[in-house]
C-alpha cells in the first residue's frame, strides 16, 4: 500500500510523468534506473498510467539531471501529468500494437506454410530439391513480421538491458535474434534446417498479449484527468459581467455563484444565503443551508441562493487536487502477482542464457560439429521462451471479459482480479450505491379535510419549478401527474417554497417555517429530516415523508456476501439518522455503520481497515474517490462520475447487486492465473534439462514452445 501520510507526502513526494512507455518492462527498468540516482529514496512507476512517483527525504533531487537519465533510455519525463498527453499517447499506442499485429498475422501465415511443408518432408509431402526453396521461402515471407512487428521488443528489450533489468521483451529478442542467425546461417550452407517460423509465432503472441494488457490497463491513464474534469474552469469575480479562467485569480479574490451553478475553486462565503449540493465532496444526500463564514469546496453546487466567496485556494492547490494528488499517489502501487512476474523475468534470462551455453558447449566438449551446437543452444533458447509466462494473466482476463460485460462488470486494472479474489471485508457507500439519489415517498398523513390525493397535487402544484430533491422524488411517484404552472413560485433557501396563484397561497416546507407564518402544525417530524409540511390558504395540510429508496437486489446481495463469509459495513458521508434508517431496513445492526464521514475520514478508515485486512470498497460518487484508490479493491457502480470510475478498479454499470458475483468470480480468475504461471514455471523447469541434454531438437522446441502457450489458452478457456 501507498503511504496514506498526505501532509509528508506533499513535502517527500512528487507525481511525475513519463513518456513514452511501451511496456511494463519499461516501467520495471525505469524504476531501477531511477532509484539509483542521487537523493532519490524511492521511486515506483505506473505503465498504464504514464505517471511515477519520485520520494526524497530531505533534498529535493536536481529534476533537471533525472530528465537527463530518462531521456538516455528513450523516455521523456515531465514534472506535471498531463492527461491530454497521456490519452493521445495511448491512442497511438493502441494503433501501432494493432497494425504490428496485423502484419505479424498475414506475413506469419505465409512464412509457417512453407515451414510446414518442411516439415512435413519425412511423410513424403514434398520432393528433397524442395526443402531449401521452401526455407528461403520461410525467411522471406517473415521479414515484415521481423523487422516491423518484433521492433516493438527489440527496442524495449535493449532498453531494460541497458537499465540491468532485463524482462520478458529481453527474452523474447533473444530467442529471435538466436532463430534468425542460426537461420540465415543454416541456409547460406544449403540446409533446410530453418526456424524463421520460430521468431514469427513468438512475435504474433507476444503482440497479442501486448495488445491484451494495453486495452485493459491503459483505462487508468485518464484517472487525474477525468477528476479535474469535474471542475469548471471559469468563475465570475464579483462586480464583473465577464467570467475569466480559475488560473488568472489569488486567494483573497471575490467571486460570485449563482443558483445552478458549480463551485471551481474553494472559498469561504463572505455575503448571501443559498442551499447547497455537496454531495460531490461529502455524499450528504440533502441539500444543506449556507450562511456567512461557512466554508466551501470546488465540486460542490449550488441550488439555491447567490452568495458571494473569498478565494481560499486556487486550482492546484483545492481540497479536489489534493485528493487527486492523493489517488495518483496510490495508483502507482504494484500486486503481488506483477511482481512476482518481473521477479521470474528478471532471473529467467540468465538462467536460459546459462543453460544455452553448457548445452553448446557439451555438443563441443563430445566432438560435435558446430552446427550441432548451436542447434543445441537455439533448442534452450527456443523451448525455454516465456510466451506461456507472459499469456497466463491476460487470456484469463480476455477470455472472461465477454462474460462480465454480459453482467455489467468492466475491469479496469489487471491487479483487480488478484485483489477481489482475497477480499474479507466490502465496504459500501450509502447515498447512490446502496439507495438511489432520488427520495421515495415514505408514507402521506393528510388533514382532515385534505385526500391522499389532493395533498400529492398540492405538494406537485407547489414545486413544480423546484430542483430539490424532494420534488424530484415527487415528480417520480407521479409520473401521470398535471402540474398547475399558473401564479407566482418562490423558494427560500433551506426553508421551504411558496406557491400565490388565483386559488389563494400555498406552502411546503419545514415544520418550523410553517410556524413562523401562523401555521399551526402538529407536532410530528419524520427521523431522518425528510419530510415535506404542506399548507393552503393558513390551514395545515398535512405532510409527507420521504425515505430513500434501496437499489433494487441490495438485500439480497448483502446477505450473498455474508454467505461468502465477508464482513460488511456502510460508510457514508450522511447523517447518523438516514444511514440508520437504511441500515434497518437492510438487517444491519449499529456496528456496521459509520455515518457523517468526510472523505477525508472515509480515506482514513479504508487505510486503517487495509493494515490488517483485505478491503473493498464500493461507492459512486467524486468523495468516494480517495477511498476507493486507498482500497485494496476500489468498485465504482452504477452512473458513477467519471473520476470514480477512473480511480476504482472495476466498473458496475448494473449497480452494486453485482459484488458477489464479482468477487466469486475473481477468486475462480485468480486460481486459473496461478495454475497458469505454475504451469508455465513446470514447464521451463522441465524441458531446460531435457534441451541441455539434447533430448529436444530446434523443430521441437518450436512445437514445444506452442503447446506451452496452447496449455496455457486451454486451461485459460475454463473461466468461461
Amino acid at each position: 500500500m501507498a503511504s496514506h501520510n498526505s501532509a509528508a507526502s506533499a513535502a517527500t513526494e512528487q507525481i511525475v510523468m513519463i513518456e513514452g512507455m511501451h511496456c511494463g518492462g519499461c516501467a520495471l527498468a525505469l524504476e531501477q534506473l531511477l532509484q539509483r540516482q542521487p537523493g532519490v529514496t524511492q521511486a515506483a512507476v505506473n505503465f498504464a498510467a504514464d505517471i511515477a512517483l519520485i520520494g526524497w527525504r530531505e533534498q529535493k533531487p536536481d529534476f533537471s539531471l533525472l530528465k537527463k537519465v530518462v531521456s538516455r533510455l528513450g523516455y521523456t519525463l515531465h514534472e506535471q501529468p498531463d492527461p491530454d498527453l497521456s490519452r493521445r499517447q495511448a491512442a497511438h499506442q493502441r494503433k501501432r500494437l494493432q497494425w504490428r499485429l496485423a502484419v505479424a498475422v498475414v506475413f506469419g501465415m505465409w512464412s509457417m506454410m512453407p515451414a510446414l511443408l518442411v516439415y512435413l518432408y519425412p511423410l513424403g509431402a514434398i520432393e528433397a530439391n524442395m526443402r531449401w526453396p521452401l526455407a528461403l521461402a520461410s525467411g522471406l515471407f517473415a521479414i515484415p513480421v521481423l523487422l516491423y512487428s518484433g521492433a516493438h521488443f527489440y527496442r524495449s528489450g535493449l532498453l531494460t538491458l541497458r537499465a540491468g533489468q532485463p524482462g520478458l521483451d529481453s527474452l523474447i529478442t533473444l530467442a529471435v535474434l538466436a532463430s534468425v542467425t542460426i537461420s540465415v546461417w543454416q541456409l547460406q550452407h544449403g540446409s533446410a534446417h530453418v526456424y524463421f517460423d520460430v521468431a514469427v509465432m513468438l512475435i504474433t503472441f507476444q503482440l497479442f498479449a501486448r495488445l491484451i494488457e494495453t486495452n485493459v490497463r491503459r483505462r487508468a491513464a485518464e484517472v487525474v484527468g477525468r477528476y479535474f474534469q469535474q471542475m469548471p474552469d471559469s468563475v465570475l469575480p464579483e462586480n464583473s459581467a465577464e467570467r475569466v479562467p480559475c488560473d488568472t485569480l489569488s486567494p483573497g479574490d471575490k467571486i460570485c455563484l449563482t443558483a445552478g451553478e458549480q463551485l471551481a475553486l474553494d472559498g469561504i462565503v463572505v455575503q448571501g444565503t443559498g442551499l447547497l449540493d455537496a454531495a460531490i465532496i461529502t455524499g450528504e444526500h440533502e441539500p444543506e443551508s449556507i450562511e456567512p463564514g461557512r466554508e466551501l469546496f470546488a465540486g460542490s453546487r449550488l441550488v439555491e441562493g447567490e452568495i458571494i466567496l473569498a478565494i481560499t485556494a486556487t486550482a492546484g492547490q483545492r481540497r479536489a487536487d489534493r485528493l487527486a494528488h492523493t489517488i495518483s499517489t496510490l495508483l502507482t502501487r504494484k500486486s503481488a502477482l506483477q511482481r512476482l512476474t518481473d521477479t521470474i523475468a528478471r532471473w529467467l534470462l540468465p538462467v536460459i542464457l546459462l543453460a544455452a551455453l553448457l548445452g553448446t558447449m557439451t555438443v563441443l566438449l563430445q566432438q560435435g560439429s558446430l552446427q550441432q551446437a548451436l542447434a543445441h543452444g537455439l533448442a534452450v533458447l527456443v523451448v525455454t521462451c516465456p510466451c506461456a509466462l507472459s499469456l497466463a494473466t491476460p487470456l484469463v482476463i480476455t477470455l472472461g471479459h465477454a462474460q462480465l460485460l454480459k453482467s455489467g462488470i468492466m475491469l479496469q486494472d489487471l491487479p483487480a482480479l488478484e485483489a477481489a479474489a482475497d477480499i474479507e471485508l466490502v465496504v459500501f457507500d450509502k447515498t447512490g450505491t446502496l439507495t438511489t439519489s432520488t427520495p421515495q415517498i415514505a408514507h402521506l398523513e393528510p388533514a382532515q379535510d385534505e385526500t391522499n390525493a389532493s395533498l400529492l397535487q398540492l405538494a406537485a402544484d407547489i414545486l413544480y419549478h423546484s430542483a430539490h430533491p424532494v420534488a424530484l422524488g415527487l415528480r417520480a411517484a407521479l409520473p401521470e401527474a398535471t402540474a398547475a404552472p399558473g401564479g407566482r413560485h418562490l423558494s427560500l433557501a433551506g426553508q421551504g417554497s411558496r406557491w400565490q396563484s388565483p386559488n389563494g397561497e400555498a406552502l411546503a416546507g419545514k415544520a418550523h417555517w410553517l410556524q413562523s407564518l401562523g401555521i399551526k402544525v402538529p407536532a410530528q417530524q419524520p427521523a431522518n429530516g425528510m419530510g415535506l409540511h404542506l399548507a393552503r390558504n393558513g390551514r395545515y395540510a398535512g405532510y409527507i415523508a420521504f425515505h430513500e429508496a434501496l437499489r433494487p437486489g441490495i438485500s439480497t446481495m448483502l446477505k450473498q456476501l455474508v454467505e461468502q463469509g465477508r464482513q460488511v459495513k456502510i460508510l457514508s458521508g450522511d447523517t447518523a439518522a438516514a444511514c440508520h434508517q437504511v441500515a434497518a431496513r437492510l438487517g444491519l445492526n449499529e456496528s456496521q455503520i459509520l455515518a457523517e464521514r468526510s472523505p477525508e475520514q472515509k480515506l482514513r478508515f479504508i487505510a486503517s481497515c487495509a493494515s490488517h485486512c483485505k478491503v473493498a470498497f464500493v461507492g459512486d460518487g467524486l468523495n468516494d474517490g480517495p477511498a476507493l484508490a486507498a482500497a485494496h479493491l476500489g468498485i465504482a457502480v452504477g452512473n458513477t462520475s467519471a473520476a470514480t470510475g477512473g480511480a476504482a478498479d472495476i466498473y458496475l454499470s448494473k449497480g452494486a447487486a453485482a459484488v458477489p458475483f464479482t468477487l466469486a468470480w475473481a477468486q475462480r480468475a485468480r486460481r486459473l492465473m496461478r495454475q497458469n504461471i505454475g504451469w508455465a514455471l513446470a514447464y521451463n523447469l522441465l524441458i531446460i534439462p531435457a534441451a541441455m541434454a539434447g533430448w529436444v531438437q530446434p523443430v521441437l522446441a518450436a512445437v514445444a514452445m506452442s503447446l506451452s502457450s496452447l496449455c496455457v489458452l486451454l486451461n485459460s478457456l475454463r473461466i468461461q
